[in-house]
């Protein structure tokens, strides 16, 4: 895999409902993990904070492209959508199944990171072993230096980390 060939493109207003898509499997992903999470009457899980990424200058919603086709998502805030001692946080990610563990969702925080030097905030509900795992093994491939502390949330508790790039 030419992990070259991954890009992050914006989101815009016309390809949104692709996006409602991937956040409706997405969310099923994390139904796992978050008891909370229903679908709707149509059979959707849906993301209520969706619609602010398509009004706010601080809010970017990035598709994961591989050879120029979606394979996932970021959903990336900053402003006043992120704590007043951090500049970026990296809301949610996600890849297609079957794009996961080829290095995509690596190459796609690395870009993010390259673009936007700063101090970030990521987190993860505990619970949810395979993003642990992932961005710890990220951060380590990184030389990425954190502190990490636990939050609670919706009684789901979460791992937080805390670094600069």
């Amino acid at each position: 895999m030419n992990l070259n060939e991954i890009e992050l493109e914006p989101v815009n207003i016309e390809s949104k409902a692709k996006l409602e898509n991937l956040m409706s499997i997405y969310l099923h992903d994390l139904s796992e993990f978050a008891a909370d999470l229903k679908i709707n009457e149509e059979g959707k899980f849906e993301y209520d904070g969706l619609e602010l990424y398509f009004k706010s200058d601080d809010l970017i919603p990035y598709f994961i492209t591989y050879q120029d086709e979606v394979v996932g998502f970021v959903l990336f805030n900053m402003g006043k959508y992120v704590p007043k001692d951090i500049d970026y946080v990296v809301h949610k990610l996600f890849i297609l199944k079957g794009f996961r563990k080829k290095g995509i969702g690596n190459a796609a925080i690395k870009i993010l990171l390259d673009k936007y030097k700063g101090k970030y905030r990521i987190i993860q509900i505990s619970t949810n072993k395979t993003a642990v795992n992932f961005l710890a093994k990220f951060y380590e491939k990184q030389g990425i230096e954190y502190i990490e502390s636990k939050e609670k949330h919706d009684d789901l508790e979460g791992n937080v980390q805390i670094f600069n790039v």
